[in-house]
């Protein structure tokens, strides 16, 4: 199985970054795209690393997203009009989630609720 992913970086380098390191996983379809008329409707998270290793075993482990407001928007609302999108193999998801973080990339906050 696979999971769809789409990251938001501030510049277009950042999102071409985050793709390159993506080739050591199991990644598909991968792909930068600039949205020059972006509006900041979509609530976007950082993520954050919990627990003792990337995929998620034992208490607690694995990538979470966090919010730093308190009305469930991150304290960083720079504009982020570079995504990435790709599909990447199950076992490889946290792993790509951190590669995501380590670089300032931001998600939408689906991908917090489906990581509760």
């Amino acid at each position: 199985m696979t999971k769809h992913v789409q990251a938001f970086f501030k510049t277009e380098n950042d999102a071409e970054d985050v793709k390159s390191h993506l080739q050591t996983l199991k990644v598909d379809d991968a792909r930068v795209d600039t949205l020059p008329d972006a509006d900041n409707k979509m609530i976007l998270t950082p993520l954050a690393f919990s627990g003792n290793n990337t995929h998620g075993m034992g208490a607690g482990g694995g990538i979470v997203a966090t919010f730093d407001a308190k009305d469930g928007t991150p304290a960083d609302d720079s504009p982020r009009p570079n995504s990435l999108e790709f599909s990447v193999a199950d076992d490889d998801y946290q792993e790509a989630l951190k590669i995501i973080m380590e670089n300032d990339g931001h998600v939408s906050k689906e991908i917090y609720d489906e990581n509760k």
